[in-house]
């Protein structure tokens, strides 16, 4: 499982930095999902190992421009490239009508089905075939959301010493159950969960939009293993600003990680005033004093590897 930054800037981009989007992508399928999409994501894409034949899922977090500028133009480029499998577009419903109202009138036409999810009718999760999607409410100056993304199609292993232990013999029901199918042998039913389990654990991460408010985050993140959270400034300069910003600081994000014990934190979004050499020591600095985890600055072009996890199994 991999997270891909695509645009770590909040707000404008600059020479080093574009607006915000990241794409989550797996091991053992190439769909892949993508969260926010600013301005000239198609060109940072472009310039990545991602492939927009395979971008199966968008989550757009917010209405505000620099996580949504970027959504017509990628997607007539895929439809011009020829993309025939469809894409579940998850976003606010002003974005949804915003991007229907531009394809009419620049007479866009897609070459794939478009379906999709007002974000605030979703309850609980979405579920696809090679992923599972949360969506967790989050606070800004607009309606704001974060993704919680877990993996699927995990390679299942069989509990060798149990079907042993249960007079089991070797046969094609091996090959069966390891594929997730339950067997009627003889007159016995085996069941898959009984005799295999999950090759790693599951790997799942929290991608926010915009958020001033980490603590929101509290009831999704015991079994996380990234958080990718907006930085936009320091505790020190967001309070010498003057106005409500709807953003979180490096200091508010990272003592909510160290409480929660969220092994790895991503910072990303961060306003200009950072951007070029050695602009970000003060936004790590802050961090590395309230977060002793593993803390990453994230950079445009930047791939985080999650890695796998083995389980414990009693067989």
């Amino acid at each position: 499982m991999h997270i891909h930054f695509l645009g770590t800037s909040s707000g404008v981009p600059s020479q080093t930095r574009n607006t915000s989007s990241s794409a989550i992508s797996f091991d053992k399928t190439k769909s892949w999902v993508m969260v926010d999409c600013g301005e000239a994501t198609q060109h940072q894409l472009q310039k990545s190992s991602l492939s927009f034949f395979h971008l199966d899922v968008i989550c757009i977090s917010h209405v505000h421009g620099d996580h949504c500028y970027g959504l017509p133009g990628l997607l007539s480029s895929m439809a011009m490239n020829g993309k025939k499998s469809p894409v579940h577009l998850i976003a606010p419903k002003e974005v949804i009508a915003w991007l229907h109202a531009t394809f009419n009138m620049s007479d866009t036409k897609l070459s794939f089905d478009l379906i999709t999810h007002d974000i605030c009718e979703i309850k609980e999760s979405s579920d696809f075939n090679f992923c599972n999607i949360e969506v967790i409410p989050l606070k800004h100056r607009v309606s704001s959301f974060g993704f919680k993304i877990s993996e699927k199609l995990i390679p299942k292993k069989l509990k060798i010493e149990k079907l042993t232990r249960d007079g089991i013999k070797s046969g094609p029901h091996y090959n069966k159950l390891q594929k997730g199918e339950d067997v009627l042998l003889g007159t016995q039913l085996l069941l898959s969960k009984d005799y295999t389990f999950q090759s790693w654990q599951t790997r799942r991460v929290i991608v926010c939009g915009d958020n001033e408010k980490p603590t929101l985050l509290s009831p999704w993140c015991s079994d996380i293993d990234v958080l990718v959270h907006e930085s936009t400034f320091t505790h020190t300069d967001l309070h010498k600003i003057g106005f409500h910003t709807g953003h979180s600081d490096a200091k508010r994000v990272s003592e909510f990680a160290q409480l929660q014990q969220i092994p790895t934190l991503v910072l990303t979004h961060f306003s200009v005033r950072y951007h070029g050499e050695h602009g970000l020591e003060s936004v790590r600095r802050e961090a590395k004093h309230y977060y002793s985890g593993n803390l990453i600055l994230a950079e445009d072009f930047f791939t985080f590897s999650v890695e796998k996890q083995k389980l414990q199994i009693v067989q």
